[in-house]
């Protein structure tokens, strides 16, 4: 059993690498995980900020999320930004602000503003302004 560590003062929630979370998790704060970490239900907080190769079943519920690259997703409800790192897969996204960056793979997108930086594959867009660069 991994050890969740709590730091009060910043409002911050530490789940070290290689950690398996089978319940809904639900803070006021930031939720920062480790590589590899699988959640199979809903995260719930005010900043989501998830390391590379961790997998969500559940949905992701915040204000602000960073999603490391080569992970998985189901759906993230975002208030503000959010900002998926390469080869990342996931089916929805909604947020003020989406930025994408190459070779992710993503069913949705909904936002008033959304960046895609280098080849990504979206099935669906439907946003404000929409910015496409590729480098």
């Amino acid at each position: 059993m991994k050890k969740f560590l709590v730091n009060k003062n910043k409002k911050t929630l530490y789940i070290p690498k290689d950690a398996i979370i089978d319940k809904h998790i639900k803070f006021d704060g930031t939720i920062r995980a480790g590589l590899f970490v699988c959640f199979w239900g809903n995260i719930e907080a005010e900043n989501v900020i998830l390391s590379a190769g961790c997998y969500v079943g559940g949905d992701i519920i915040c204000k602000n999320a960073t999603i490391g690259p080569k992970s998985e997703f189901n759906d993230i409800i975002a208030e503000e930004k959010v900002l998926v790192f390469p080869k990342c897969r996931g089916r929805f996204i909604k947020a003020d602000i989406v930025m994408i960056k190459e070779r992710s793979v993503i069913d949705k997108v909904s936002a008033n503003l959304i960046i895609v930086d280098g080849m990504t594959k979206i099935g669906e867009i439907e946003g404000g302004k929409i910015i496409a660069s590729r480098e």
